[in-house]
């Protein structure tokens, strides 16, 4: 019921999720000098502020002659939309050597509707929107690839935070490791009175864990009412499977269970038996649901699935290693991670190149709007990581008229769109909205009348629920 009303609210407003665009920024750079001395970044890409390279003209332009549709039945279809972004920069090397620059652009993750199901997997299938276009070096494709990490949905895109999770190779960690030992314990659960309708299983676990992690799958809730013991349960049903996964040394006694039913938790008789146990190692928990044929580099998916579970992980005042599945969900989806397009250019000494760089561009739409409005991001503050910016020039190409614009972005009205333009990098970020119509409705600011009835009838099986809960007591 609690999942149901979750995704029966969230889809009252019918927004996709935000898309991320971001400038090319800086990860790392070498500069080879005729004595042969080289500068190189950070093991781990980070952004580095002493290239000589400078931004001497950027211009961003949007091509947005249509909006993208809430649902695409063919991928062949999806992969038709048009909407893009170019960002073309004019770089100039003013040092006497020679710099090779490894940049990075971020352009959001895979929308909603960016997603197909295989028939005969049924699992996802992502279409290949990011092969879409090319970097270009002086009007010439140069090598490029596509990068992940991990991006929670509704997260704002941070510099600063994101870009050093562009790791070269597998992640380094304290605990999380390749070989490290994997073992996942099953077990079923009968024997429960059938009049208990809100029966929940758990186990205690001690503080100060440091060689072992435990995920109870399905788990729906946590308990540190006592200092020094943390209970995790999950809601269970005459017939369930118990998985328990315990990443580092396994098991050396039984886990301590307890059964709590109902807002008073009281404890009520079961049988627990052990189906199995499976032994295996974390790459091959990790890599269960990456396939070869992947767009996600391995090592990429590797460290956004560890960097998940690190974040999952429930923390008290004391260390029970316990992570929390009701946040790891059923994994690491794709639509939770950022793209990213990863490339190096050479500028040779005293000279001047102009790189382009161009993406699909997918707005966040919002239909409570008549018409509908779609706003468009574009983040500005990863060219802070070159040494000098000079001019900005913004053109927006669309046949929809642009009803908001934030941050310090002042457009005029052109014949095929809209523009604006800088000298230096604006403060902020860039965001703009269009519509077709320049005054598009706002929704009423109560919610529609299928949507109350919606809300009521939840409402209404809860009430009927706690009532038989205080009947049968």
């Amino acid at each position: 019921m609690k999942k149901w009303i979750s995704l029966t609210l969230s889809t009252l407003f019918l927004l996709t999720p935000t898309t991320v665009f971001a400038n090319s920024a800086q990860t790392h750079f070498r500069g080879i000098t005729p004595t042969d001395v080289m500068v190189t970044g950070a093991k781990y890409p980070l952004v580095v502020h002493q290239s000589p390279v400078v931004v001497e003209h950027e211009t961003l332009t949007f091509d947005l002659q249509e909006f993208p549709l809430e649902h695409y039945a063919e991928e062949a279809d999806y992969l038709a939309y048009s909407g893009k972004v170019t960002a073309e920069y004019t770089f100039h090397n003013p040092a006497d050597y020679d710099v090779t620059a490894k940049l990075a652009f971020p352009f959001g993750r895979t929308p909603d509707y960016g997603y197909f199901f295989n028939p005969d997997t049924d699992k996802r299938v992502y279409a290949p929107d990011a092969e879409k276009y090319d970097v270009l070096v002086n009007g010439k494709p140069i090598e490029s690839r596509v990068r992940h990490t991990l991006f929670y949905r509704g997260e704002e895109f941070e510099l600063e935070k994101d870009l050093p999770n562009l790791i070269d190779g597998y992640m380094e960690d304290d605990f999380w490791n390749l070989d490290l030992p994997v073992t996942k314990y099953t077990w079923q659960i009968s024997g429960i009175d059938e009049e208990y309708d809100a029966a929940r299983l758990g186990f205690l676990v001690k503080g100060g864990e440091t060689e072992r992690k435990l995920m109870l799958a399905d788990q729906s809730g946590a308990n540190n009412s006592e200092e020094e013991t943390l209970g995790v349960t999950r809601w269970v049903e005459n017939g369930d499977l118990i998985e328990v996964y315990v990443f580092g040394k396994p098991l050396e006694e039984e886990l301590e269970w307890f059964s709590e039913n109902g807002s008073e938790d009281t404890p009520f008789d079961y049988t627990l038996t052990s189906v199995g146990v499976e032994k295996a190692t974390y790459e091959d928990f990790v890599f269960a649901d990456w396939e070869e044929n992947s767009t996600v580099l391995r090592h990429d998916w590797y460290n956004a699935v560890t960097q998940n579970l690190k974040k999952c992980e429930m923390n008290f005042d004391r260390d029970f290693g316990i992570i929390g599945s009701f946040e790891y969900g059923n994994g690491l989806p794709v639509d939770d991670l950022l793209r990213w397009y990863e490339y190096e250019i050479t500028i040779p000494a005293g000279e001047t190149i102009t790189n382009t760089v161009t993406a699909p561009m997918y707005p966040d739409a919002n239909v409570r709007y008549e018409p509908p409005i779609y706003t468009y991001h574009y983040l500005l503050s990863p060219a802070k990581t070159w040494a000098e910016f000079g001019k900005l020039d913004i053109v927006v190409n669309t046949p929809y008229y642009m009803t908001e614009s934030g941050g310090r972005s002042s457009f005029e009205k052109t014949e095929s769109g809209y523009q604006a333009s800088y000298d230096g990098l604006p403060d902020g970020e860039l965001t703009f909205i269009l519509s077709e119509d320049p005054s598009p409705k706002a929704p009423n600011s109560g919610l529609p009348l299928w949507s109350y009835l919606v809300i009521c009838f939840a409402a209404y099986e809860v009430v009927k629920r706690v009532k038989k809960r205080k009947k049968e007591k």
